[in-house]
């Protein structure tokens, strides 16, 4: 191949519009500003379908693991060997925690990239969209009664692997997360400090639960559970108290009648109650 050719292949698109302004060009500037909107988009294309394919391999690894491992446990408790089935209990919970972190630091990367790089607008839009890829299940909770879905709440929240406690009074179900497993460990961890520097909703918003300084990653409860909860249905469905520092519990509640949640949780997010 010619040698300038290949020294060619070697320059991104903006060395090449530098070049040719450099050399008081400007139709070849203008004409390598054709390739600009496509020069990126097969690399994150493809790296796209990278993290699918190994995701895909780590879950089915994963779940017949956990499917060796538990019947393990079971023969531990059978021989009365108590040390083992704490052993291999831990083992378990290790093969869990450690990929779970791995998707919440994928997604609040993801989170933070929307916000640095495109403002809150493009973090609304990223929460937004991935909240009506799960429309079905968010219906599903909806039309569950009152107490299966504070079942499925619970294993869901437990199994995030932060410490939880359960309330109940004669008009909701109170969840304490403290700390929450995701959102809450990720503050507690100054993941929003340096080195990380994870993005935060600087002005008081409906995305921010209405206040400042917020973490990007929890914005998806914001907006998951009930600006688009209330687009759907009428009502949040997690009636949340957002923290507002690292150190205090996340609570949100469960009501049994969605008619006496409180107008404020409506306009934290937002939202007016119409019921």
């Amino acid at each position: 191949m010619d040698k300038k050719e290949l020294e060619e292949l070697c320059l991104k698109q903006s060395d090449k519009i530098l070049n040719a302004l450099k050399e008081g060009d400007g139709d070849k500037a203008l004409k390598e500003c054709e390739m600009l909107a496509k020069e990126f988009v097969l690399i994150h294309k493809g790296l796209r379908k990278v993290i699918e394919y190994i995701m895909q391999y780590i879950e089915q690894y994963f779940r017949e693991a956990q499917i060796k491992i538990s019947k393990e446990i079971e023969d531990a408790i059978k021989k009365k060997d108590d040390k083992e089935v704490k052993k291999l209990l831990e083992e378990r919970e290790k093969q869990h925690l450690i990929i779970h972190d791995i998707y919440i630091e994928m997604m609040v990367s993801c989170f933070s990239y929307m916000g640095k790089v495109y403002g809150d607008k493009g973090l609304e839009g990223v929460l937004r969209h991935s909240g009506e890829m799960q429309k079905q299940g968010f219906i599903a909770w909806e039309n569950m009664p009152v107490e299966d879905f504070v079942r499925a709440t619970a294993h869901l929240m437990k199994t995030h692997m932060g410490k939880l406690k359960i309330l109940e009074d004669a008009e909701k179900f109170t969840f304490i997360h403290d700390p929450c497993g995701s959102g809450g460990r990720l503050m507690r961890e100054k993941a929003y400090n340096a080195p990380k520097n994870y993005y935060k909703v600087e002005e008081a918003k409906a995305i921010s639960f209405s206040k400042e300084k917020f973490p990007c990653y929890c914005s998806h409860c914001a907006v998951w559970n009930n600006m688009q909860a209330i687009e759907w249905s009428g009502h949040p469905q997690w009636v949340h108290e957002a923290p507002g520092s690292p150190d205090e519990p996340c609570i949100f509640y469960i009501y049994k009648d969605p008619k006496k949640i409180p107008e404020k949780y409506f306009k934290q997010v937002g939202k007016e109650k119409k019921v």
